[in-house]
């Protein structure tokens, strides 16, 4: 059915609605080290096994993948995006009620991880290029934004619950967020794509195959070949090298970002700052990468991929560098200098990476199952950096070690973007 077009663009309704669920589930995933560390008060399991159900829910998370993919490319957003969100509620609701280890296992390893999956990245970022071409790094790095004001606000509200109410009312709390919120918003106003409002693909003109290609030239500058030239499938994709590298990316990314996500709140804390100050931390990261996310993704539009991507792992570096020195010198400047350079550059590194691979393989109805693939890897990439951080803790009493671990992904990832070549646009 097609409805009357708007006297707008409607895909910045998409990307607003986008922002807005990955602000309170992408959010309330990022603020696990806020629950992780009082249920560890509560109850003096070891780090590993604990951080091991945010491991479970990457892996399942990196299984469900595949199959969300599909779903995404058959269904679409406005079917998909309620129904994941009612099981994050009910995810969250049980999480309340755990006193054994499994319990925390099953609902937030598992149920929750299940709702989460349905919002995440992948399917975002497949529905992303479908509304846009010429600002898809500007839209992407928009909807992505939403993780960083959500992580802030949310482990604000969380760390304050927590120390009123304690972790089993925060859960309530932010189950009961879902269903009010993020359930009806998606229920209303999601769209497949433009085709359903009466529009167009933003930033392009049908050329004389009824395929779109972009109309502005410094985005054909860094992809040298018509975005539309060719029509991917999952398979054709896969016998790619820019398909497998990207999987590489994906994998670093993953233990980079959760890594930090999951022990920074407790690493805080051992260094002798109090809970709200963990709190803080972790939420100010979150913050950052959303500026991060738009800035980088801005200027990967304008650069390239590549060159974007190499800024922000250099960036990166520095800031775990100094995140290692707290270790040694338990400094409060140290650890805000690490927030702010490192905070922005993650948001970067999610961003470049959601667009260049739109840039790569955005045409034929596939990119839901290439993106959702490369959430495997990041769910698997996520697991081990969480489940790493507690092990090397619980022999070593430090994080240092896998925080030197975490360095050397970094640089794996860069190399592997650049390798993948996104302004090339051509399959080699």
């Amino acid at each position: 059915m097609i409805y009357r077009a708007y006297p707008f663009y409607y895909g910045w309704i998409i990307v607003a609605v986008s922002f807005f669920t990955v602000f309170f589930v992408l959010g309330t995933r990022s603020c696990f080290g806020l629950f992780y560390t009082a249920i560890l008060a509560e109850y003096g399991w070891g780090r590993a096994e604990t951080a091991g159900a945010f491991s479970l829910m990457m892996v399942f998370h990196a299984c469900m993948a595949p199959f969300t993919g599909i779903l995404i490319d058959r269904f679409g957003p406005r079917k998909l995006f309620p129904m994941g969100a009612v099981i994050v509620g009910i995810g969250l609701a049980a999480s309340s009620s755990i006193s054994e280890i499994w319990h925390l296992y099953l609902w937030f390893g598992v149920i929750t991880a299940m709702g989460t999956n349905m919002q995440s990245y992948a399917p975002h970022m497949s529905l992303i290029p479908r509304w846009f071409i010429r600002k898809r790094g500007l839209a992407s790095g928009m909807v992505l934004s939403g993780l960083g004001p959500g992580t802030m606000l949310l482990a604000l509200l969380i760390g304050f619950i927590i120390d009123r109410e304690g972790w089993r009312y925060a859960y309530i709390v932010l189950s009961a967020i879902i269903f009010c919120v993020v359930v009806p918003m998606n229920a209303l106003f999601q769209r497949n794509g433009p085709e359903e409002v009466g529009q167009t693909i933003e930033g392009a003109h049908p050329n004389l195959n009824d395929q779109y290609v972009s109309t502005d030239k410094n985005h054909r500058k860094h992809n040298e070949r018509p975005i539309a030239q060719e029509i991917w499938t999952f398979q054709a994709a896969a016998r790619t090298k820019a398909f497998w590298y990207l999987i590489v990316v994906g994998f670093a990314q993953g233990i980079m970002i959760n890594t930090v996500m999951v022990h920074l709140a407790p690493h805080t804390v051992d260094l002798g700052f109090s809970r709200m100050l963990a709190a803080s931390v972790v939420g100010v990261v979150g913050l950052l990468g959303s500026l991060g996310t738009i800035l980088f993704g801005m200027l990967s539009d304008r650069v390239g991929r590549e060159s974007g991507y190499f800024l922000v792992s250099f960036g990166a570096s520095i800031g775990f560098l100094l995140l290692i020195l707290t270790n040694y010198y338990p400094s409060e400047w140290l650890l805000h200098t690490f927030v702010i350079i490192y905070g922005v550059c993650q948001g970067g590194i999610v961003s470049i990476v959601a667009a260049a691979t739109g840039d790569l393989f955005h045409s034929g109805n596939a990119l839901g199952r290439i993106i959702s693939t490369q959430a495997v890897s990041f769910g698997l990439g996520s697991a081990t950096g969480a489940y790493l951080g507690g092990l090397f803790f619980d022999l070593s009493g430090s994080y240092t070690m896998v925080f030197i671990i975490v360095l050397f992904f970094i640089w794996i990832g860069a190399f592997s973007l650049w390798a993948a070549a996104p302004h090339k646009a051509k399959m080699i």
